[in-house]
């Protein structure tokens, strides 16, 4: 079921990128080669007019052909039908299109899971301190965000998205207050009061009886990982509650982002970068991860995920590097910029081809670190 899933999430996401470029270019008047379902080799193939609407073998995404879009022949720069042959800013209108259909996805989902979780967020993880700047904030720092091998949190009960508010009728702010409580009550019963930031409500509150595990030094240890985690309040904002989210989700991956560029470059290291980006087997384990411990919210987590990918996939085609949508687009503005004098075509295929390169072997790398990870 998880690799259905995963699947169907990466095919909507590319499907709907695609289908961006798709419909601009068809707008345009540019002759559509191909529009393919999956990626080749073809299984079955229909031609339409003059695009063929093909179902390919590889299950993932799909991809859209224009005539011209990659060719430096002159006579694709005479055909009128061809994307060379456009003008800048129909060229330009066609890049951005796959990532603007990405944005509309995500700010459809994220209204439809606002709305169906009385305009709060499902839990975010926060891994520094980030002030959004829409909507209300409440951020807890003892969320259970996985188990360990052996739990007597998990056997006794406490749900992935809990936080722990108190131990023995103690509060706790803190994964270090946690510990604290926990560490001399191995073997001996505990109670524990658990706020569930998964509710509809400001948060469901429930308390749980367990008795902690002995780790090798003696200590008692409840088997959870806790992290820092915030929700987001739109009640006041319900009506642009997606845009706002969108926005919110968008200016955190930015920042976020931004920290792992700066860490690489003072580290001379791909490795902060790769540590913290997830591949499509990191996708994978966290596709199987909300199924296992979504529980009723399992839907509304899915539908979470696809929305911050989505956007996720809109941020990062946009940005300036070579091979992606945002790289191609600089090649157009700097023609605009020069009076319609183009880059030369060799110089730009040749810089998009070691962009590409570099790009493999990132996702090479950071699916050997998610192999690794689950692994260990």
């Amino acid at each position: 079921m998880t690799l259905i899933i995963f699947i169907l999430i990466l095919s909507v996401l590319v499907l709907v990128h695609e289908l961006g470029h798709f419909i601009v270019a068809k707008k345009s008047g540019i002759r559509v080669e191909e529009f393919g379902l999956g990626l080749p080799p073809r299984v079955f193939g229909k031609r339409i007019g003059e695009t063929v609407y093909s179902f390919n073998l590889l299950p993932f995404g799909g991809f859209v052909k224009l005539t011209g879009e990659d060719d430096t022949e002159v006579t694709s720069k005479s055909d009128p039908k061809s994307f060379i042959s456009k003008p800048a800013y129909v060229r330009a209108a066609i890049l951005v299109a796959g990532v603007t259909m990405n944005l509309i996805l995500a700010i459809l989902v994220f209204q439809f899971v606002l709305a169906a979780n009385n305009y709060k967020t499902l839990y975010l993880p926060l891994f520094f301190d980030y002030t959004f700047r829409f909507g209300r904030a409440e951020t807890s720092n003892t969320v259970v965000a996985s188990y360990t091998e052996e739990s007597a949190g998990k056997d006794a009960g406490i749900e992935v998205g809990e936080a722990i508010i108190e131990i023995n009728d103690i509060p706790v702010y803190s994964i270090d207050d946690v510990k604290t409580q926990v560490k001399d009550n191995a073997g001996k019963e505990i109670k524990l009061l658990l706020m569930d930031l998964r509710r509809q409500s400001s948060g469901e509150i429930r308390s749980i009886n367990l008795v902690p595990l002995e780790d090798d030094e003696g200590n008692g240890i409840i088997g959870v990982y806790m992290t820092k985690a915030v929700t987001i309040n739109y009640q006041d904002e319900k009506a642009s509650a997606g845009i706002l989210h969108s926005y919110n989700m968008m200016s955190y991956s930015a920042v976020t982002f931004g920290n792992l560029i700066k860490a690489s470059l003072d580290a001379r290291s791909v490795a902060p970068v790769s540590e913290g980006i997830a591949g499509p087997v990191g996708i994978y384990s966290v596709v199987g991860n909300i199924l296992s411990y979504s529980g009723s919210k399992v839907i509304l987590s899915l539908l979470d995920l696809v929305a911050l990918m989505s956007l996720s996939l809109a941020f990062l085609n946009i940005m300036p590097f070579p091979a992606l949508d945002g790289g191609r687009l600089v090649f157009v503005v700097l023609e605009i910029i020069r009076g319609g004098k183009k880059v030369s075509a060799n110089f730009e295929a040749s810089v998009h081809k070691w962009g590409m390169i570099f790009l493999l072997g990132l996702i090479v790398l950071i699916t050997f670190k998610d192999v690794f990870n689950i692994l260990s």
